[in-house]
């Protein structure tokens, strides 16, 4: 008896890689020698591997079973070995399953996916942004880097990424050089502004050093508190830029002196008022100038905001396209495919 309890005390403390092996191959000893020591109750091996299965699991439904002294010892065998190695494989997968969910909740699972869009700092604006995108583009899928302690919005789409975002471990666990997008917030806690930039400029530096050292682009936006430390972002290569409390100022001022401003903006920013969006597309080939871009999109039921960073359309009107222009436009998702797919 105490030989067995210390061969089971053996078994328990193998890997789960080894217990699988120990599982397929008594699964396989048993399905091969019920078959040799009895053909004719067990004609092929998918009978032996079905009587094995039933016997192992202690299901037992009895269409099936050994009439021989042979397969009677192998049977006992297979109760005695095999439905403990079989449950301590069962015990492992979920224990398995249990610690990668546990490990996924606390942010450290390696993100491997592409195409993912890169969300740094939680509060309550990162929440809004992300249901924001949801509903622009609802398989999106966003990694959010934090450096809490579980994941603060649980979301099959929303890999978490525990740690440091000014350190390069926690950003290439983050899959940076796959992501479209990285997305810095301000963090929310720190009233100065100075500190509360200088904070986001450590990330975003952090960002750039990534970009320089492996030489792959990252298109990188930041959230920043006041728009006179723009000049400082300058060096680290922001693409852009997104001004949190000046620009909240800014548009109650102009809504005070012209009513209607802000419903404008909400229109621009939120699809469901008319079910349009702002988009960005390339230029098509037949587009030559600024003009028959703005002209020949407000045919088709479309409004060209803004080229590039040029919102006076009208006054550039003659200026030529580039194929590597980037042209903003107001207008459905469905008028989109449709200019999207000409293009393609």
């Amino acid at each position: 008896m105490l030989y067995f309890l210390s061969l089971w005390k053996k078994f328990v403390s193998f890997n789960y890689v080894s217990i699988l092996i120990l599982s397929i191959f008594i699964v396989s000893f048993g399905t091969i020698t019920i078959h040799i020591l009895e053909p004719k109750t067990f004609p092929s091996l998918f009978e032996g591997l079905w009587w094995t299965m039933t016997t192992l699991t202690t299901v037992g439904y009895g269409d099936y079973f050994p009439k021989t002294v042979a397969g009677k010892c192998l049977g006992m065998f297979l109760f005695i070995f095999g439905v403990g190695i079989i449950g301590l494989l069962v015990s492992k997968t979920v224990d398995s399953f249990s610690k990668y969910h546990r490990l996924k909740l606390e942010g450290k699972i390696v993100y491997k996916e592409q195409n993912h869009f890169i969300y740094i700092g939680w509060s309550k604006k990162t929440r809004d942004a992300i249901e924001e995108l949801f509903d622009s583009s609802p398989n999106a899928m966003i990694v959010l880097i934090e450096n809490l302690a579980t994941s603060p919005y649980e979301h099959p789409q929303i890999h978490f990424v525990q740690g440091d975002p000014s350190l390069e471990k926690t950003l290439i666990n983050a899959n940076i050089f796959g992501a479209k997008r990285v997305c810095i917030f301000a963090d929310s806690s720190i009233e100065d502004s100075v500190l509360k930039d200088g904070k986001t400029l450590l990330i975003a530096s952090a960002v750039e050093s990534l970009s320089k050292t492996h030489q792959k682009p990252i298109h990188t936006i930041v959230e920043i508190s006041k728009e006179s430390h723009i000049v400082n972002f300058k060096h680290v290569n922001v693409d852009d830029f997104v001004l949190s409390y000046e620009s909240v100022s800014r548009l109650i001022a102009k809504t005070t002196l012209h009513p209607g401003t802000s419903t404008i903006f909400r229109h621009f920013l939120n699809t469901k008022f008319d079910g349009s969006n702002i988009h960005v597309i390339e230029p098509l080939e037949e587009w030559q100038t600024y003009q028959d871009a703005y002209l020949q999109l407000f045919e088709k039921g479309a409004s060209l905001l803004a080229i590039n960073e040029q919102l006076n359309i009208p006054k550039l009107k003659n200026s030529p396209l580039n194929s590597t222009d980037r042209l903003y436009i107001y207008c459905e998702e469905d008028l989109l495919k449709k200019l999207t797919r000409k293009h393609n």
